[in-house]
């Protein structure tokens, strides 16, 4: 048998979803001559099944069995038994580009390097994104590199995107550790002792971000030890082979590594948390001593405080972060020419805890923040605006210097200082104002050598310099400006540089007629916006009308091809509604639509929020008005019991001015109301003013109730899962905060209690004393209309005769970081549309869910269809797993089916429950996509339902709303 080119080590464990996706995308590699070596590590799910079927298909495929050892065992066995002349590794549940392999190992033959390495995308939710961890290694291609010349290959740390020649991998005698995070003992010695490394921007691996696997559960306190034992693996080797990258690499690590340690420290106990803080004495004594030097005060803090086993003290750092860090500023201590300066954090000089100084020198924190974000010509004189400040210093005491530079040659431009309000509304904290961190720079192009030259500034603040290249501005973007001269100014990835002038590939001009953009080109033509088509008018302009929506569009040819805009056309930006609609474009002059909510500077960002708690006084100067601000999920949505209360109101003709807080202009104003956006002097005013606000959420954090006002606290579901305050005492630490319940909950006049089992369950979640309205949910009286389902199944365009499913999972608390929360797609909707021909599917998103992945038709999306009661009418079955969307569709005595495949975490670590859900749940669980199928098949009403309905539906009637309004008006404080 002839020797393979390539050998693919594929290791799988209890992944038979996705292995054959995997296996297809390696079957179908362009290069030929390649064995692949699946190593089944003891699965249990059928995977095992699924592999040797694909060999016993496929020549190329052999199958090697073991018992359960780990990722890194396997790949060792399979790369013991691989007979290729380079060698690869791919995980079971990530896929391939056809082109990997042959990219590779093209380049590998063509320059005789060791190994080659390339770029990576992630599979988040079904969609292909960039990987933040691979894109500056691989911006570029550069073959023959090593990684003492390239660097930023010390963040390349994963094994799947290279092939080694095989001479070189087993001269080093390669082998992975048998524990987790097991790539990186094998990669980083594999760049150091490479002879040559072929670095290619092509993206060469697709890897799957799945729940449940290793990537997911990088805090459990087993991973965190591994992950640093293989840190200080490949620190201890740096430091012996390869000296010179020692400290970068550990100030890398100490900086993305470490914070696994510091959360799983929030929550470990006893002997996990003992484990933890040996181990991170272990990883300190082996670490670079700038490693830690190196970092912003509040990881040193962290660090020092769990160094020093002061974790009581450690967590309440870890919640400061979280909640106050963008609030704090620096401060300066000591005396005449000692005095200096630290970050005011807590335990700053606080002598019972005996915290030194130096771990709050502001020193690293210090940072220049520099952009650009306009050129102006006129003649051969340029003048270049932005602004420039060091971070926690006030930019009113700072001096900005800038220059052109070429080399070492310098030549300073004219400054003047400009008020900027959004550099302090775009810095993200509140503690510090930079609006007048404003410049702008000129000179004379004509009196600058020929030559590429590149704009530099400083910022001076008494004896603190930072000096740096000012970046364009995020929403201006990149583009080239007219020539002055020998030079052309473009704004580029490498900021504001001057090259020879270049041919203007523009062809086309932007300006405003009215609230439409009007295109015009060169040659007459149509073009695509939305993928709708826009025609000419008489003039030749293309009229388009930019989405009440926020996101950013591409303008393009018919052809598919973008729209340039020609040099130095620079449309303003535009009011419309609630909205502001912006142009940022690309290099070449591709021109990208920007519709984002139209809050002036000073109403933008944590600054913004500060100056909006001391100007309520004056809006109260002119009492109570008679209005009523509806407010539904933090005015991302007009709906829930928020929109069934203004129903109901609209309906009695009453005196009232009604009010809509939109986030972002999203949906639709309702009738007969106004909107205003969310944070906006004019929010502000309505609280300030209104006689009711009516939310189902809390409110701002400088909300203050004003006297004469009355807050209905609605709220949005029967609880399930736990709430407020009895969410402190489990295991997972959730990055949302729990203090709004100290600030908001005693402003509540009234609260709705959607049935007798919540209110005792909400007064001490939330630890209200208030009124409660024992009324039911006025949201679900739309139930009780149940002949509308025929209308409702019309407008979303499913065929008469056609049974509708729909699914409405609630989010994950574990996929919840800042602002993004995510839905792991676990149910296979292809596979369960394929099942059930006679079904329509349809998917709700939880409105909390910013990024979800694409539906595959023909399952409908319907997460932006206004009102989920509409969806319920239309549904002949709800396939949920812990959402309030039981009880509410309870009131329909239509089957449920609940998908609990993560029902052991959910519920024991990451939420809680309030009853025994398995026991009593009012249908089947499951834990597949084909049991679930199989109970959509079989759904029925099961003997508990009318108990499940007894116990949380007893006050749902279709009159809620009645009641509710019937309370409100009155002024009762009677329940």
């Amino acid at each position: 048998m002839s020797r393979p080119k390539l050998s693919v080590v594929v290791p799988f464990h209890d992944v038979a979803r996705f292995l054959p996706r995997c296996l297809n995308s390696l079957a179908k590699q362009r290069l030929k001559s390649i064995e692949y070596v699946l190593v089944d590590d003891g699965s249990t799910d059928g995977s095992g099944v699924i592999a040797k079927e694909k060999a016993a298909a496929d020549p190329r495929f052999v199958v090697i069995e073991q018992e359960n050892r780990g990722l890194g065992p396997a790949r060792n066995a399979g790369a013991r038994a691989a007979r290729g002349t380079y060698l690869a590794f791919a995980d079971g549940d990530d896929t391939l580009p056809r082109t990997a392999y042959s990219t590779l190992v093209g380049s590998l033959e063509a320059t005789g390097s060791d190994l080659a390495c390339g770029n990576v995308k992630r599979i988040v939710g079904g969609k292909l994104r960039p990987s933040a961890g691979h894109a500056e290694a691989f911006a570029t291609t550069i073959t023959g590199t090593h990684i003492r010349r390239h660097r930023a290959l010390l963040t390349d740390r994963t094994v799947w995107n290279k092939v080694f020649r095989r001479e070189f991998w087993d001269r080093n005698g390669f082998e992975f550790p048998a524990r987790h995070y097991e790539d990186s003992p094998v990669t980083i010695p594999a760049h150091v002792l490479a002879g040559a490394t072929d670095v290619l921007e092509d993206v060469v691996y697709h890897w799957r971000i799945r729940s449940g696997s290793i990537t997911q559960r990088r805090t459990e306190p087993a991973n965190v030890l591994d992950r640093l034992a293989s840190m200080r693996a490949v620190s201890e080797f740096l430091k012996e082979r390869a000296p010179g990258l020692w400290a970068r690499h550990d100030v890398l690590v100490t900086e993305f590594d470490l914070a696994f340690l510091l959360e799983s420290l929030e929550t470990a106990e006893g002997q996990e948390q003992e484990e933890l803080l040996d181990s991170l004495a272990e990883t300190l004594g082996v670490l670079h001593p700038k490693a830690l030097a190196r970092q912003p005060s509040i990881r040193r803090l962290e660090v020092h405080l769990a160094a020093n086993r002061m974790v009581p003290e450690l967590r309440e750092v870890r919640m400061f972060r979280r909640a106050s860090l963008g609030d704090a500023g620096a401060v300066q201590h000591g005396w005449f020419r000692r005095r200096q300066w630290f970050m005011d954090y807590p335990f700053l000089r606080d002598p019972a805890k005996g915290i030194p100084d130096s771990v709050y020198d502001a020193t690293v924190d210090f940072t220049l923040k520099a952009v650009v974000d306009d050129v102006h010509m006129d003649g051969s004189r340029m003048t270049a605006r932005g602004y420039a400040y060091i971070t926690h210093l006030e930019s009113s005491r700072g001096v900005v210097d800038v220059w052109l530079q070429r080399e070492s040659v310098k030549l300073p431009l004219a400054v003047k200082r400009v008020r900027r309000m959004d550099a302090t509304a775009d810095s993200g904290q509140s503690a510090t104002c930079h609006d007048d961190a404003g410049f702008e720079a000129s000179i004379d192009l004509a009196d600058v050598a020929p030559g590429r030259w590149t704009l530099h500034c400083s910022v001076t603040h008494g004896k603190v310099v930072r000096k740096g290249v000012p970046q364009a501005h995020p929403d201006t973007g990149y583009r080239r400006y007219p020539a002055g001269g020998a030079h052309q100014p473009s704004l580029t990835e490498d900021g504001l540089v001057l090259r020879r002038p270049v041919r203007d590939r523009g062809h086309a001009w932007v300006e405003w007629a009215g609230d439409r953009m009007a295109v015009r080109t060169r040659k007459v033509q149509p073009l695509v916006f939305q993928g709708a088509t826009h025609r000419p008018g008489d003039d030749g302009r293309v009229l388009i009308t930019p989405p009440a929506r926020v996101g950013v569009w591409r303008l393009r040819k018919v052809d598919g091809t973008p729209l340039r805009l020609r040099v130095g056309v620079s449309p303003p930006s535009h009011r419309i509604g609630v909205h502001r609609v912006s142009f940022r474009t690309e290099l070449e002059g591709e021109v990208l639509v920007v519709v984002q909510p139209a809050l002036e500077d000073d109403e933008r960002g944590r600054f913004a929020e500060r100056r909006l708690r001391g100007t309520a006084r004056h809006f109260r100067k002119g009492g109570i008005r008679e209005t009523v601000v509806f407010d539904a999920y933090g005015g991302r949505l007009a709906s829930c019991n928020p929109r069934a209360i203004f129903d109901e109101m609209r309906t009695r003709d009453l005196p009232l001015e009604y009010v809509w807080v939109t986030r972002d202009g999203s949906f639709d104003t309702p009738e007969d109301s106004r909107v205003v956006l969310h944070g906006s002097k004019e929010h502000e005013h309505a609280l300030a003013t209104a006689r009711y606000l009516v939310g189902n959420r809390t409110q701002p954090n400088w909300y203050t109730k004003p006297s004469g006002q009355t807050y209905l606290q609605t709220w949005h579901g029967t609880p399930l899962k736990k709430l407020g305050h009895d969410l402190r005492d489990l295991p997972f630490r959730r990055t949302e905060l729990l203090d709004w319940m100290a600030r908001d909950v005693p402003q509540w006049d009234l609260l709705i209690s959607p049935n007798p089992f919540s209110t005792p369950i909400m007064r001490r979640a939330f630890g209200y004393r208030g009124v409660v309205l024992s009324t039911g949910y006025p949201r679900n009286d739309a139930l009780f209309s149940a002949d509308r389902a025929f209308q409702i199944r019309k407008r979303l365009g499913i065929p008469p005769g056609k049974k509708v499913v729909l699914y409405a999972p609630t989010w994950r608390d574990d996929l919840h970081r800042g602002k993004r929360r995510r839905l792991s797609m676990e149910l296979d909707l292809a596979r369960m549309q394929f099942a059930l021909k006679d079904h329509v599917v349809l998917v709700r998103a939880h409105h909390l869910i910013t990024d979800r992945p694409k539906v595959p038709s023909p399952a409908i999306d319907v997460t932006n269809y206004p009102e989920i009661a509409d969806l319920y009418l239309a549904a002949d079955v709800l396939v949920t797993d812990y959402s309030s969307a039981m009880f509410d569709f309870a009131c329909t005595g239509k089957p449920m089916v609940f998908f609990t495949y993560d029902l052991e975490r959910y519920r024991d670590t990451l939420r809680g429950f309030y009853f025994d859900f398995v026991d009593e749940a009012p249908g089947p669980l499951t834990r597949t996509t084909d049991e679930t199928i199989e109970a959509i098949r079989e759904a029925s009403v099961p003997p508990g339902y009318s108990m499940f309905q007894r116990r949380f539906c007893p006050w749902d009637d279709g009159r809620a709303s009645s009641r509710v309004v019937d309370i409100l008006l009155s002024g009762s404080r009677m329940a």
